[in-house]
């Protein structure tokens, strides 16, 4: 903003800990794309691919936004913020279930409408029976 930095996430491409870094004073989580139907994913190119997979396009109303949490937990400004949506998907990682099952059960105090996805790959990789499958999923 004016050419100042007010928020940034990287990765470390090792082995290294934290494996994602947030530079800023943002507490807000790392979103991508416009829709009523939020969807939780592990890392901030998931959230990328999650928001790119709107089907109607934002000026239609969109379909997805992608929310990162870049973490092993969701505090209480992921819970504020995902409390705004219609629909909460969660869809970690497949080596992920019990965190999905837990971030699940922690929101149903937030949103109506919570829904897990169990996927076969990272949704980073885009492998189309997982994107199939949130489509579907985002359409119940």
């Amino acid at each position: 903003h004016n050419g100042i930095m007010v928020d940034a996430c990287g990765r470390a491409l090792g082995k290294r800990l934290p494996k994602w870094k947030r530079y800023g004073n943002s507490s807000l989580p790392y979103t991508y794309g416009c829709g009523k139907t939020a969807v939780v994913v592990e890392d901030c190119v998931s959230a990328a691919i999650v928001g790119a997979t709107d089907r109607l396009g934002c000026q239609d109303g969109g379909v997805y936004v992608g929310v990162a949490v870049l973490g092993t937990s969701l505090s209480e400004v992921h819970k504020k913020y995902l409390s705004q949506f219609e629909t909460v998907i969660i869809a970690l990682d497949p080596d992920a279930l019990p965190k999905t099952l837990q971030f699940a059960k922690e929101l149903r105090g937030y949103v109506n409408n919570v829904k897990v996805l169990r996927l076969t790959d990272d949704l980073k990789y885009r492998n189309p029976t997982d994107i199939e499958n949130l489509n579907t999923l985002g359409e119940t």
